[in-house]
């Protein structure tokens, strides 16, 4: 996303210092020698770190924010946004039960190339996420509720973000036609299915955000219900028969997945479309993912995904989780190629006669890792 405008990134509004947070005072958050002179030499030696100035006080929630807002502070230190436990648990699964955190090198890798996603008060509520290089949203405002734009989708964006705002609809061949989510249409933001009590959590320190906690993981049924009553020998078949499907199966469109990673190793090449179907993997383990099949998506990791580090924690347990994971692409539609009937007698005839290019097979993983994704602990492949 385009940098914010230098004048923008650091211009303090009158509304602001007219506001609750403004009459607090600036050193009060920010630290810094308020009694210097205006001179430049002056106002680098105010903000200094030997003023021990604070750039982003937000990162130090428990201390700046918690005074007032201990409630969601006392939670939020203990989520999945701030903490990135889910990283961690994902990477002691294929390092055989190592965590990265006991190597010097390792835990230094991932602070200089990952750590800078984790979220604070401030990256959600008054500026741009450090990772995009920060700046103040807007004259530093504090806002309730994140800015799909500024704030969500500046972290959330290569997938989630390009897919709901409608970001790949003619850029390249492949993307011609595939349209904004029809929730984003209708001017639903992030916080219609991910509110507030998901973003701060709830005192807990989980996982993994798909099985642990129900509550936090949002569902197309909290909308659309479907009992025995539908009319729609569709939703009969496939929500309520034998064998189910997740909604996006019929509802979203092609998806982006990706085989290169952020940290310079691993599988390497450009991102590409994809719309898999494969076995629900996580449906044994949690109580509210009950399909049968879901839509996956390849993920950025391979055996020497983190070599470049230079430490003594590999990924010696590869195999032990597939590369191919569940998925919920956010690029709804109502209408799309599965569910378009016209001009044929059934859906078999744009869905099911198409199986041999929908459903996740050994064919559609790198001959070198295919091994580790057959011999995985959860099964994705439908044949």
């Amino acid at each position: 996303m385009a940098p914010v405008e230098p004048e923008d990134r650091v211009f303090v509004s009158e509304e602001f210092l007219s506001s609750v947070h403004g009459q607090i005072g600036c050193v009060s958050c920010h630290g810094g020698d308020p009694n210097t002179a205006l001179t430049k030499e002056a106002k680098a030696q105010a903000h200094s770190v030997q003023a021990d100035f604070v750039a982003y006080p937000g990162e130090q929630f428990k201390i700046y924010c918690g005074s007032c807002h201990s409630d969601i502070t006392s939670d939020f230190e203990y989520s999945l946004h701030f903490t990135q436990n889910g990283y961690y648990e994902r990477f002691k699964i294929r390092a055989g039960g190592q965590d990265l955190r006991d190597d010097s090198k390792m835990a230094a890798g991932f602070q200089q190339a990952c750590a800078k996603c984790h979220a604070g008060c401030g990256q959600c509520h008054v500026i741009r996420p450090i990772s995009v290089n920060s700046g103040l949203v807007s004259a530093h405002k504090f806002y309730r509720t994140p800015d799909l734009v500024e704030n969500c989708t500046a972290c959330h964006g290569s997938r989630v973000g390009e897919e709901y705002r409608g970001l790949h609809a003619g850029e390249k061949y492949w993307q011609k036609g595939i349209k904004a989510d029809v929730h984003y249409n209708k001017g639903y933001r992030c916080d219609f299915c991910h509110d507030a009590s998901e973003m701060h959590g709830d005192g807990n320190l989980y996982s993994y955000r798909l099985v642990d906690n129900a509550d936090f993981v949002a569902r197309c049924e909290d909308c659309h219900p479907i009992d025995e009553n539908t009319e729609n020998n569709y939703h009969k078949t496939h929500v309520l028969g034998d064998k189910t499907l997740q909604c996006q199966i019929c509802h979203s469109q092609t998806y982006k997945s990706c085989n290169g990673c952020h940290v310079g190793e691993g599988i390497t090449g450009r991102s590409y479309p994809t719309f898999k179907i494969g076995k629900n993997y996580l449906k044994d383990r949690s109580a509210f993912r009950k399909y049968d099949y879901v839509l996956v998506r390849h993920i950025p990791i391979a055996p020497d995904t983190y070599d470049n580090w230079g430490g003594s924690i590999s990924l010696s347990s590869f195999e032990t989780a597939p590369t191919w994971k569940y998925a919920t692409p956010h690029n709804i539609q109502r209408r799309t190629p599965q569910t378009d009937t016209t001009g044929t007698s059934w859906c078999g005839q744009s869905c099911h006669g198409n199986f041999d290019n929908l459903l996740l097979t050994p064919a559609d993983v790198d001959s070198a890792y295919l091994d580790a994704e057959l011999k995985a602990n959860e099964p994705v492949f439908v044949k």
